[in-house]
């Protein structure tokens, strides 16, 4: 009897060890998306720091920028997303997420409730009809838990137990990828998500092919209903905001006017509306706030029934929403976002050492292929082109992250984004400096589609972060002028 005891015990043991190995290895062999990066994020988060939560599917993550409503707020806001996400999705990670955090305010983006599944937009689905494959990231970077069990067990229990909870077993075509796995073991032994809280802007723009194809298409006008199903969950996300003391705010993206108006948009906004009325919680529909954004608000997809809008309208929408917020919400604790580089150009501060003396280095050489102090820019004909160096005293630059700020003369500010940049090796820097090579990596080309911002004279700032979030400011001195 002892014997079978002892073998029990290490069977369970070894059993033990087997899945938390699994557990451990699935972030090898996935394809990370914006669902597993966003709870990488979440989870490095000190906690109970999260005053706004913002949480919904890839139009919340592509339609608001969270450093700007940071900076503006002084507060502490987060997104958790993912591609198609739904309340009953919604409702497991808010209960996740408050097993960390305790936010004051819970922003959930109203793309995310239609009838059965965010499919409703394109054709009636259930439920069980939904791809596993658009639901599975907002489950698999989750720590295994309990509510990830009854998740499980609620939403996926159709699915093979294994091959849901362990990527590694779904994913076994991966296994044999080498190249694969060397990138993701590189890149979560590298992966910096400090700066990080859950928003990607793009920078693309909706072609005129495809504004041509919107108006050419026709699209059902089905009238919206919220399903049973999407109420049950709704109400649990209410009375779990209740309990901890959170106020909710329903929150629409734009979608573009040539797709809007071909659709029963009405039915849907009713709809939402009478649901905030109901809850007595306010509905904040950016459709009737930008109701007449023309395509260079948007991403460059295919036509459909799911735009994005890009950095352009993120910078309009994410101003007036952080404007909102301050105007409704009262966050008690003041927090200044340093480590962004809109803190210093909405602040209107120039920073050019840091508190051990170290000065901000570098120079815009060129503007569009000229040494002019100021460059005018025809809009749509040309981008904004920009070639030099920046660093920080007396630091090793690699890295360093760079950016431009633009800043217009009514107010407005743009910053430049990674899919922007092309680093430069600038050996000639170190050599001038006789630095050995530690400024070899201070070198940028970043170029700007002038679509993407308003006419007007914008001075340029180059902006260093270092990887601890130091950030150093400098005014080039010089200015492009879009006409």
């Amino acid at each position: 009897m002892k014997n079978l005891t002892g073998l029990l015990i290490k069977l369970f043991l070894f059993l033990l060890i087997f899945f938390m190995l699994l557990n451990c290895l699935g972030d090898y062999f996935i394809s990370k998306k914006s669902g597993h990066r966003t709870w990488e994020s979440f989870y490095m988060q000190p906690k109970k720091s999260i005053d706004i939560l913002f949480m919904g599917n890839s139009h919340v993550g592509n339609g608001i920028d969270l450093n700007i409503i940071n900076v503006k707020t002084k507060a502490n806001a987060s997104t958790i997303y993912s591609s198609g996400k739904v309340l009953d999705q919604i409702y497991y990670s808010f209960e996740e997420a408050l097993r960390y955090q305790s936010p004051k305010l819970l922003v959930i983006e109203t793309f995310a409730i239609p009838s059965d599944s965010i499919y409703y937009f394109k054709n009636p689905v259930k439920e069980n009809e939904i791809p596993f494959n658009a639901k599975i990231q907002s489950f698999d970077s989750k720590k295994l838990n309990f509510v990830k069990y009854r998740e499980y067990n609620d939403l996926y229990k159709e699915e093979k137990f294994l091959r849901t909870f362990f990527p590694t077993i779904r994913n076994h075509s991966n296994w044999s990828r080498k190249d694969f796995i060397r990138d993701n073991i590189f890149n979560n032994l590298n992966k910096n998500n400090s700066f990080y809280k859950g928003s990607s802007n793009s920078v693309t723009m909706l072609s005129n092919e495809r504004v041509k194809e919107y108006e050419e298409k026709s699209f059902k006008k089905r009238v919206f209903r919220i399903s049973n199903r999407q109420r049950s969950y709704f109400n649990k996300i209410k009375e779990l905001a209740k309990v901890n003391g959170i106020e909710i705010v329903l929150l629409t993206i734009p979608y573009f006017k040539e797709y809007r108006d071909k659709i029963n948009y009405k039915s849907f906004h009713d709809e939402i509306n009478n649901l905030a009325s109901e809850n007595n919680i306010k509905h904040l529909d950016l459709n009737v706030v930008f109701k007449d954004w023309d395509n260079t608000y948007f991403s460059n997809e295919n036509v459909g029934h799911n735009q994005h809008v890009n950095y352009k309208g993120a910078i309009e929408l994410s101003n007036y929403l952080a404007n909102y917020i301050q105007k409704n919400f009262n966050f008690k604790e003041k927090r200044e976002h340093t480590i962004y580089p809109e803190y210093y150009l909405y602040n209107n501060i120039i920073r050019d050492s840091l508190n051990n003396g170290n000065r901000i280095l570098g120079n815009l050489d060129k503007l569009n292929g000229t040494k002019r102090l100021k460059f005018n820019v025809q809009q749509g004909k040309s981008s904004i082109v920009l070639y030099g160096w920046a660093a920080i005293e007396n630091q090793e630059s690699k890295n360093n992250e760079i950016f431009i700020g633009l800043k217009s003369d009514d107010g407005k500010f743009y910053v430049s984004k990674e899919t922007q940049f092309k680093p430069i090796k600038r050996t000639d820097v170190s050599k001038y400096f006789k630095k050995g090579n530690i400024y070899d990596h201070t070198g940028f080309h970043i170029n700007v589609n002038s679509m993407l911002l308003h006419k007007g004279l914008y001075k340029i700032f180059m902006i260093v972060r270092s990887p601890k979030g130091e950030v150093l400011v400098k005014n080039s001195g010089k200015s492009v002028e879009i006409i």
